[in-house]
């Protein structure tokens, strides 16, 4: 029988190939196949170009004031046959400009970089897994972070973003300069946390109450009733596997403590779950995300990993928070090369793709 090797594909099977990938992180990996595979790729480009600038938020419509700056980070599990690293890049969308590695927990660059960490990394070494992209505003006149949580909607005819700003929901398509408030009195006010999956953006209050809101007609839908037992102070969503979960942080003197529920959309109400598996969840300021703790040596899943001036490991088993500088398996996650300063982790760090650096 005889063995044809990867690099023998014909060229026009090479090109269906192509033509279906969607992601970065698809052609990274088709271009780590073979030097003919890298060789016959283009350049990645985006489908959707982002504006650099959006307008500025004014509520009140009683000042000017300079655009506000849109910017896209992607979280990624790096795997190699030694480690696996999540990373968050920030991608300059500009020739000649590196890229930016962002703390994973927060839109923040991370700075300086950790001593032992090379000046480039080639991704073609690794198998790269895209988890998730979170969407950042900042106000260009002095570049600080704007704290609204941000979703965006890429929806090839009219992307638009969804904010929470001031506990109100706000939507801006990208085409247009006006923001527009969303129409809902009940929980307008309160919204603490959107984001954007099955095609639509959903919100969820401080009590608890969730709602889905069309993107191209902004009505709003309840699609879960306020928590009886929701007492928490900040709730967040995230998205697992095509379901949507709320996790409820509750914080007192010296005691933390989180709940989590799941979407029911036939009752319309959260379903408190006790474990996440051997899952963990990672908790950021600007976006969520969950993965197997398999991929990281020594750690154990049915935990949250979130930052309170500190990196902190919630364990959901025995309901306790442990800071993660007295767990050094859970510190490689972020970082293999050297332990972090983790109370100042995360304000500045970078790396290189398969064709672009990043520092």
């Amino acid at each position: 029988m005889n063995i044809t090797q990867w690099s023998d594909l014909p060229n026009d099977l090479l090109e269906i190939i192509i033509i279906n990938l969607h992601t970065k992180t698809d052609l990274t990996r088709f271009s780590s196949v073979c030097k003919t595979w890298r060789l016959s790729a283009l350049p990645y480009k985006n489908r959707i170009i982002l504006p650099s600038k959006v307008s500025f938020l004014d509520p009140l419509h009683i000042r000017e004031s300079s655009p506000l700056l849109l910017t896209e980070s992607t979280v990624y599990l790096l795997s190699s046959n030694l480690w696996c690293w999540i990373v968050k890049i920030k991608e300059s969308q500009q020739l000649g400009q590196h890229h930016q590695m962002i703390n994973p927990l927060s839109p923040f660059q991370v700075h300086p970089l950790p001593h032992l960490l090379p000046k480039v990394l080639n991704l073609l070494q690794f198998q790269v897994f895209e988890l998730t992209k979170s969407y950042t505003l900042q106000y260009s006149n002095n570049l600080n972070h704007c704290h609204y949580k941000v979703a965006l909607d890429p929806n090839l005819d009219c992307p638009s973003l969804m904010i929470v700003a001031g506990g109100v929901l706000w939507h801006l398509k990208l085409s247009q300069d006006k923001w527009s408030t969303i129409d809902d009195m009940e929980s307008q006010l309160s919204y603490q946390d959107v984001i954007y999956c099955r095609g639509k953006f959903f919100a969820v209050d401080e009590f608890g109450r969730a709602v889905v809101v069309d993107s191209s007609t902004l009505n709003v839908t309840e699609i879960a009733s306020v928590i009886s037992d929701g007492n928490g102070d900040k709730k967040n969503l995230v998205e697992f596997n095509g379901e949507l979960l709320l996790v409820d942080k509750c914080r007192s003197v010296k005691v933390e403590k989180f709940k989590l529920y799941k979407l029911n959309m036939e009752k319309k109400r959260w379903v408190e779950i006790e474990s996440l598996g051997d899952q963990i969840l990672f908790l950021g300021e600007d976006c969520s995300y969950i993965t197997s703790a398999k991929n990281f040596s020594g750690c154990r899943g049915n935990c949250i990993i979130y930052s309170d001036s500190e990196f902190k490991v919630y364990n959901l088993d025995d309901r306790r928070f442990v800071p993660m500088n007295q767990q050094p398996e859970y510190i490689n996650i972020f970082n293999p090369f050297q332990p972090p300063s983790l109370p100042h982790y995360g304000h500045n760090y970078a790396i290189l793709d398969a064709e672009k650096e990043i520092v």
